[in-house]
């Protein structure tokens, strides 16, 4: 039976994909964030997630994290095989590999910090390489962008019942938290000056907070259609530079959500056309 005709590019974005992850595994290295950066943690907290117990019933954060050799030989095949799905995008064992990879790491490093990172857009946009033929491909890739729009919308529906949207200065109170050890060190410049005016003027900062809520809410549109991907890619990058700019959250990790809204299909006739004149 002749395969169905891909709707993405899969060895196109394979490439893309994965090399937009090994940027984030160079991002890792430089805030030494590998495992074998992270010098043998002593105290390993399981409590961060309840789904890392049954790792650590056989131990494998604790084998991993205090044998220097062992994580440095497992930060090394990491990167290799991320590296050779660039390289080699129809096969699926170095996949396995870059996918499980990237999973130990994100658990071994929660664990050793005792906290659960929500940044996991890296953790999921690699899975979907797993498939070979096209249509698994565009079905988990299709899945992976109802995940990401579900994943927002949530965020602000629980923004509108908690009480946030509603509330006159809850803004205000976020940024005073999550800026208070970040004056210290950066107390003069234009970023902090319009950090202390939004403090101040609780009434403006707020609806920056109701238009990041509506950001959210924006991608209740991509349950429906493809048509608006380029705004809601927008609404995205914007929704993220404000944590970056105003509450210091980076986004690097996150950044492969935005994947799934690029225009794929152009990029692909960008490059054949660009290829052929060559």
């Amino acid at each position: 039976m002749a395969e169905t005709k891909a709707y993405y590019p899969r060895k196109m974005m394979a490439s893309l994909v994965f090399g937009w992850l090994f940027l984030i595994l160079v991002y890792f290295f430089s805030t030494n964030s590998l495992l074998s950066q992270l010098q043998a943690p002593v105290l390993i907290s399981p409590q961060s997630d309840n789904t890392y117990w049954m790792l650590h019933i056989f131990r494998i954060p604790q084998w991993l994290l205090q044998h220097y050799g062992v994580s440095l030989a497992f930060d090394i095949i990491l990167t290799v095989s991320c590296i050779t799905c660039i390289f080699v995008p129809d096969q699926r064992f170095f996949t396995w590999i870059t996918v499980a990879g990237v999973w130990l790491l994100y658990i071994c490093y929660c664990s050793a910090a005792g906290k659960h990172y929500a940044q996991i857009g890296y953790l999921l946009a690699p899975i979907p390489f797993l498939a070979l033929r096209n249509y698994k491909f565009d079905f988990l890739w299709d899945g992976l962008r109802y995940w990401v729009c579900f994943l927002y919308v949530g965020a602000g529906i629980f923004k509108l019942y908690y009480g946030g949207f509603a509330s006159p200065d809850n803004m205000s109170h976020i940024l005073e938290q999550m800026n208070a050890d970040w004056f210290i060190f950066n107390s003069k410049g234009m970023q902090a000056d319009t950090i202390r005016y939004l403090i101040d003027h609780p009434g403006i900062s707020q609806w920056l907070f109701r238009l990041a809520c509506l950001a959210d809410l924006s991608l209740l549109v991509g349950f429906f259609t493809k048509k608006f991907d380029k705004w809601l890619l927008f609404a995205l990058v914007i929704f993220h530079l404000g944590n970056l700019l105003l509450l210091h959250i980076s986004f690097i990790e996150q950044s492969l959500i935005f994947a799934p809204f690029l225009p794929w299909q152009r990029l692909a006739i960008y490059f054949h056309s660009t290829h052929s004149n060559d």
